[in-house]
């Protein structure tokens, strides 16, 4: 539970599904996948429809064997690294940039700490173009690509800072220059967005939308978000008064 009158300074915002839509991401991927394999339509139309259906595995694999494609094991990991590193179509939910706005007009830093393949990470937020609403970005990948190699090896290899790890947590706080308990969190994801935060006495907001992937996931023991908001213009009223309530 976060400290009651504590004043909030820095406001961290996770990236997928909370400034802009997953699904977005997921149907330009389709898109750009689909036009390399020259069915451009046809073939993002048919993907599209699985990933509604709840079948969100294997679909490359899945999209060789209905069309009787043959494509080889390598064909498929090329589809996935093409699927990552495309120039997404994305744009920003509704009020986020309204809300960042407002944030920094009222004193806040802001910053932006991600899960995530580097690379699309980089691009989604790029395409975005919110990259100078930031006072600082983490993608939890590039901190363990950038440890020693025996730290490297260990775990979950370039995976073992993503959340839930509070590795992003210390790293970002430490480059906005506030303490934990002034700090807050907004993400989507319940089972890993807001576990190390609590535990750092960081106030956690789950920003909720319709359409959302992650939003119903069960949270570990601890990893309830603080709050929880549905409009940007309600997360601001909890963000932007002085202190905590």
């Amino acid at each position: 539970m976060p400290a009651t009158g504590t004043a909030i300074r820095a406001v961290v915002f996770d990236l997928d599904d909370t400034l802009f839509r997953e699904r977005d991401y997921v149907l330009s991927g389709f898109r750009a996948v689909a036009e390399h394999l020259g069915r451009p339509e046809e073939f993002t139309r048919w993907m599209w429809r699985r990933f509604q259906a709840g079948r969100r595995g294997d679909t490359f694999d899945a999209l060789s064997e209905h069309f009787g494609l043959g494509l080889s094991r390598a064909d498929i990991a090329a589809l996935v690294e093409l699927y990552r590193a495309h120039v997404p179509r994305l744009r920003p939910c509704r009020g986020v940039i309204e809300l960042l706005r407002a944030l920094r007009r009222r004193g806040r830093r802001l910053g932006l700490l991600s899960d995530g393949y580097l690379p699309a990470q980089r691009l989604k937020l790029s395409a975005l173009g919110l990259e100078g609403f930031f006072h600082a970005v983490v993608f939890t990948e590039e901190l363990a690509r950038q440890g020693p190699p025996a730290a490297r090896n260990r775990g979950r290899g370039p995976h073992q800072a993503w959340k839930p790890s509070a590795v992003g947590f210390e790293r970002i706080r430490r480059r906005l220059g506030v303490p934990h308990r002034a700090c807050a969190y907004v993400g989507d994801n319940p089972a890993k967005d807001f576990l190390a935060p609590n535990e750092l006495g960081w106030l956690t907001v789950q920003w909720r939308r319709p359409g959302q992937l992650h939003a119903d996931n069960p949270p570990p023991p601890g990893g309830k978000p603080w709050r929880i908001v549905r409009s940007g213009p309600e997360l601001l009223r909890l963000l932007g008064h002085p202190r905590r309530t």
